[in-house]
């Protein structure tokens, strides 16, 4: 099938900022990891990533399915040479593909969606963005330029090849230059940062909601308690028909066991409707290596019976996999031998990267802890595939049948479910009735689409809207 890819230009050394942007902090993440995930929200693919200066410290973020990180050695001779290795890493089916700078962090998913729907509804070779008049980037080519993109030389990038096709050129109004705003000194990242997301008329993408991802603690209860609301809010779901999952980086409990403490609270919901990310750990390996291969899993019950579900053996030798979930029987043993393992060749995936636990005593190391000894101990990043990276939530939307256009992700953490969502290119809804508070959203760069007390009031907000 004909499909659309990306191409995030990455190589440049920055040095008029002084450091390589490409490596900046955005949400918890370097900018070129999350211009990446924007860019496969946004369902392009495959999306290949040109490194080049610093490429060893961006890799160690691009280990995702549907990326291809590619190396430009001669990237110091401009960014034609990075346009030149990109065209030549995409695959013969690509009809089209999007080229991204590596500075512009508020492009969202939406505005590559519309770049491609206008090729695809005019066949224009040539489409890009424009505020008040100017040509800007994300820049869409046709294949048929393809060659001629690649015989541009130095620093040039496609601007002579757009005015040589004018008359081929389609364009996207853009209203809020931030959008297209790059980092081009200190002053302007953090003021892109302090931008974030625009919070205007924040009730107005719920009647377009179909689907929703939300989390559970701090979101559907505290504690023992339910949270003021949550009975009220699956009513309001299930008398719209608005589907749900519920997602939780947790890794060391089974869904059966979310679904009997719901219906300890009055509410019934399927086990079915639960997604760990011990569960999403499992479905990524599904579309990596077939039934049968042997991972070594170094977690809870959850984790093991995620895995065994999907068919892989677990083992402790000759293993293609060694799988991290939250452990509370963790010893120095079971670290030795997955750290072994990992150091043999085996590939280290961690199911979420929480560093903490909240316990009844206070917060207590959590998975991404053992992350990080063993990342210490091998040498080896992990592949993270829990909260805030993407894959939970493609995920929970594969399993509803889901576009992320229509689909909402509720939480109560800024750094995991917000960023997780504005990764995965959904709208998102911060409620304060769990970890993040007023004041540190006040501080955050992440910025969700609405804000509300708990889900209570967004059933309220929520009416409201639908009644305008």
């Amino acid at each position: 099938m004909d499909s659309v890819a990306a191409v995030v230009l990455a190589a440049g050394s920055s040095s008029r900022y002084g450091q390589p942007k490409q490596l900046l902090d955005w949400g918890g993440m370097p900018l070129v990891a999350h211009i990446t995930l924007t860019a496969l929200a946004a369902g392009l693919r495959p999306v290949v990533v040109v490194l080049g200066h610093a490429a060893e410290e961006a890799l160690a973020v691009l280990a995702v399915d549907g990326v291809k990180p590619v190396m430009n050695w001669r990237w110091e001779e401009g960014l034609s040479t990075s346009v030149q290795v990109g065209l030549l890493s995409l695959p013969p089916d690509v009809v089209a593909a999007v080229f991204l700078q590596c500075d512009q962090p508020l492009v969202t998913p939406d505005l590559l969606r519309q770049l491609v729907t206008r090729h695809v509804e005019t066949g224009a070779a040539i489409v890009h963005p424009v505020h008040a008049g100017q040509q800007s980037t994300p820049v869409l080519f046709a294949r048929p330029l393809f060659a001629e993109l690649a015989s541009v030389t130095g620093d040039q990038g496609g601007r002579a090849v757009i005015a040589r096709h004018s008359d081929e050129v389609m364009t996207i109004e853009v209203d809020d230059p931030d959008l297209l705003t790059d980092i081009d000194t200190p002053a302007a990242y953090q003021r892109l940062r302090a931008a974030g997301r625009s919070a205007e008329q924040p009730e107005a993408f719920l009647a377009g909601i179909r689907h929703l991802v939300v989390d559970m603690d701090g979101v559907l209860w505290r504690g023992i308690e339910p949270v003021p609301g949550m009975q009220e809010f699956f009513a309001f779901v299930l008398e719209r028909d608005i589907g749900f999952v519920l997602a939780t980086n947790n890794a060391s409990q089974a869904p059966e066991t979310y679904a009997r403490r719901l219906r300890r609270m009055g509410v019934e919901v399927p086990a079915e409707a639960v997604l760990t990310s011990a569960q999403a750990a499992a479905a990524y390996l599904a579309t990596v290596a077939p039934a049968g291969t042997r991972v070594h899993a170094l977690g809870m019950e959850g984790l093991h019976t995620a895995l065994v579900e999907r068919g892989f053996v677990l083992a402790d030798d000759d293993v293609r996999f060694v799988v991290v979930g939250f452990a509370m029987d963790l010893t120095w043993q079971k670290l030795a031998m997955a750290t072994l393992l990992i150091r043999q060749g085996a590939q280290f995936i961690g199911t979420n990267p929480d560093v903490t636990f909240p316990s009844e005593a206070g917060l207590v190391p959590g998975n991404g802890s053992t992350l990080a000894a063993l990342q210490a101990s091998t040498g080896v990043s992990p592949l993270v595939l829990g909260k805030p990276h993407p894959w939970l939530f493609q995920e929970a939307m594969h399993r509803m049948g889901a576009e992320p256009a229509s689909t909402a992700v509720i939480g109560d953490r800024l750094d995991t479910d917000i960023a997780g969502g504005i990764n995965a290119g959904t709208r998102t809804i911060l409620v304060l009735s769990g970890i993040s508070t007023r004041s540190d959203l006040d501080r955050a760069s992440t910025r969700p689409d609405l804000v509300c007390a708990d889900v209570g009031e967004l059933v309220q907000v929520w009416q409201r809207s639908l009644e305008q």
